[in-house]
């Protein structure tokens, strides 16, 4: 396979497990086809017939103007949260200073913390200059955080805080924030669309659905739009997802994903040998 190691390489077979990639396109082609390629071809090499099928558009931010002078004031916060990949990537592209120092930074999981660290290097700053605070399991998720918060510093009455997300999202970390005194504020610097069911998009999506296909499965929004396509395509969700198979990274993204239909849900990490592992178990 032109472009991959060829150590230990096995070419996917008709046999080999089938794996759907649907991670979302965004704004910053190339910092996405980097990552999803890099966990494409690591799956390839052991042995996973890999397609790509994104769920999920992201836009730019609605008003990039504003959102570029919030984050001018970012020395005015004690702390920025950065709830996902695409919120650090997003977020990135609109700073036009370095990230002051006296602004800590929280990531909800270590794949926001690596994303965000990996723009700021690419904006030629050290992000280890900086403060940081990520919640570290392998589902991270706010109420992990929260507690990393917790264990950062006591009070939070006054503590001005900035969060970085898309349009729309979870309330939670942001609630609890303002219940413990914390002056919060919400910036959206990215859109989520749903893809276009055009006739392209359907046949491919109808191509996929093999029995015992898996599906990864990254955010509810992603879900939904996965059900959308197939009622726009003529297929009830749940008929059509029975011989299905969706990996999650989360127990409440496990449980939505079954009360949608697929046929049997795992939880695991989104890295290409814990997918690779979860793909070689017994199907469905």
């Amino acid at each position: 396979m032109q472009g991959e190691p060829t150590s230990g390489l096995r070419s996917p077979s008709p046999s080999s497990p089938c794996l759907v990639l649907t991670r979302a396109s965004e704004p910053d082609a190339s910092a996405r086809a980097s990552e999803a390629g890099g966990l494409a071809a690591q799956l390839r090499i052991r042995g996973v017939q890999v397609r790509e099928f994104a769920l999920l558009h992201l836009l730019a931010a609605s008003d990039p103007a504003r959102a570029a002078e919030v984050l001018r004031r970012l020395p005015s916060y004690a702390l920025a949260v950065v709830v996902s990949p695409a919120a650090a990537r997003a977020t990135a592209a609109l700073l036009r200073e370095p990230w002051p120092t006296g602004c800590a930074l929280a990531a909800v999981g270590a794949a926001s913390r690596d994303a965000m660290q990996q723009a700021l290097r690419g904006r030629g700053q050290d992000p280890q200059a900086l403060h940081w605070i990520s919640a570290e399991q392998p589902a991270a998720d706010s109420e992990s955080l929260w507690r990393e918060l917790q264990a950062w510093r006591a009070t939070w009455h006054g503590v001005r805080v900035l969060v970085l997300r898309g349009d729309g999202g979870r309330e939670w970390l942001s609630d609890i924030l303002r219940a413990h005194g914390a002056e919060v504020q919400a910036l959206e610097v990215y859109r989520r669309a749903p893809p276009a069911p055009d006739a392209q998009r359907l046949q491919c999506l109808r191509e996929l659905l093999q029995p015992g296909t898996a599906w990864q499965i990254a955010a509810d929004s992603a879900l939904r739009n996965l059900c959308q396509l197939l009622r726009s395509a003529g297929l009830p969700p749940r008929q059509a997802l029975a011989s299905q198979r969706a990996l999650v990274h989360h127990p409440r993204l496990a449980q939505a994903a079954r009360a949608a239909g697929f046929g049997r849900v795992d939880v695991v990490t989104f890295d290409a040998e814990e997918l690779a592992h979860a793909l070689s178990r017994n199907g469905l």
